[in-house]
């Protein structure tokens, strides 16, 4: 009996997990399965929105984000799959994200798209010490990462299109 509660446990957290991937746009899931993703990543949703949709790199085509782990290195990150495109981008998951020393999200409690037309990127000194900030507009939407304290973003991430190719920059402390 204990081994069919068990059985019947397993079942369930399997078609949670079945049912929240499913609900990820058909375009999606083909590409990830066209790209071969599924031999080194698998999509998890540790946080809440699932997963974002917005056109991010401005072609008038949403595109989507997902939370992803390496199944090798167990590093989490982020996959951007461009809409009608097969273009995918990985953030995270043992490759650093760009002017940044970290390979890996598992300090992400947090995450939306961000649709302000304007982020301001903090300037360092040559001792890593936040000195001031620079603006940067952004043309389209990007995607906010970040780590929550007491309810509060503290730290974190944008990602955005540069008109050539995806970027992020440092936000909080």
């Amino acid at each position: 009996m204990k081994a069919i509660g068990i059985a019947l446990l397993i079942v369930g957290f399997n078609l949670k997990a079945c049912a929240e991937t499913n609900n990820l746009p058909q375009w999606f899931l083909q590409s990830f399965s066209s790209l071969k993703l599924e031999k080194q990543y698998k999509v998890i949703q540790p946080c809440k929105p699932a997963f974002l949709e917005a056109d991010f790199n401005g072609d008038k085509q949403n595109d989507i984000a997902v939370q992803i782990i390496d199944l090798k290195s167990k590093k989490r990150g982020l996959l951007i799959i461009n809409g009608g495109q097969n273009n995918y981008f990985i953030f995270g998951c043992g490759k650093k994200f760009a002017d940044e020393t970290f390979s890996d999200t598992n300090w992400l409690n947090g995450w939306r798209v961000f649709k302000s037309r304007y982020a301001y990127k903090p300037t360092f000194n040559t001792d890593g010490d936040i000195t001031g900030s620079k603006r940067v507009n952004l043309k389209f939407p990007a995607i906010s990462i970040y780590s929550r304290e007491d309810g509060d973003e503290i730290a974190g991430q944008y990602i955005y299109w540069n008109n050539n190719k995806y970027i992020s920059t440092h936000q909080g402390e």
